[in-house]
């Protein structure tokens, strides 16, 4: 029985029983945000293409999961990890790198690059979308990115999507800082969200 909520350890246990429900071996799959590849080590499919913006992460040409150069339709199923940590400076280190959040960047710009992420990502996926993304705090109020990610991608036109399922990870626990006045419930985890076309 594969759990809604849960907290598997890792990606990659989180994307193994995705792919269970939702993707087929043989299918082709993107991951325009490969990075170390950290998704792909307990399940893979037989035709992952691998792409990441940095180069040197990249198995194949790097790719703008903002602007790809792949025609419409062209990946059975896409898997999108954006950065979308939105609160904070760059402070981590390699954990920032690792997450692609180790340059500065305004919450509202790396909102919209998801949202734009999102849209190309469905764009050229032709049976399933998978978005990573995070609803959290940042500047005393709630980001909904699984509101946002869902318009974005259920939003067009063509009303080519739907919204079939949610993973929500758990996330370890956190101490809080008890000198500042809590405004909203305290979340730690992310969410995987699964489009298929209608």
């Amino acid at each position: 029985m594969i759990p809604a909520v849960h907290a598997w350890a890792n990606n990659a246990e989180l994307i193994r029983d995705a792919a269970e429900l939702w993707l087929e071996e043989d299918w082709t799959v993107l991951d325009p945000t490969y990075g170390r590849g950290a998704f792909w080590t307990l399940w893979r499919p037989a035709r992952l293409y691998a792409r990441d913006l940095n180069e040197q992460k990249s198995e194949g040409p790097p790719v703008d999961f903002t602007n790809m150069p792949y025609p419409d339709r062209t990946f059975d199923a896409v898997v999108f990890d954006p950065p979308y940590k939105l609160s904070g400076t760059p402070k981590m280190g390699e954990m920032d790198e690792r997450y692609g959040v180790d340059e500065p960047e305004r919450w509202q710009d790396r909102m919209e690059k998801i949202r734009a992420g999102a849209v190309e990502c469905a764009r050229v996926a032709d049976r399933v979308l998978m978005v990573k993304c995070q609803d959290q705090v940042c500047s005393g109020q709630m980001r909904w990115q699984t509101d946002m990610v869902t318009e974005a991608v259920c939003g067009d036109r063509e009303g080519r999507w739907r919204k079939a399922d949610r993973f929500d990870l758990i996330g370890k626990s956190m101490k809080q800082d008890e000198k500042r006045e809590q405004k909203h419930a305290f979340g730690r985890g992310s969410t995987l969200l699964v489009f298929v076309s209608r």
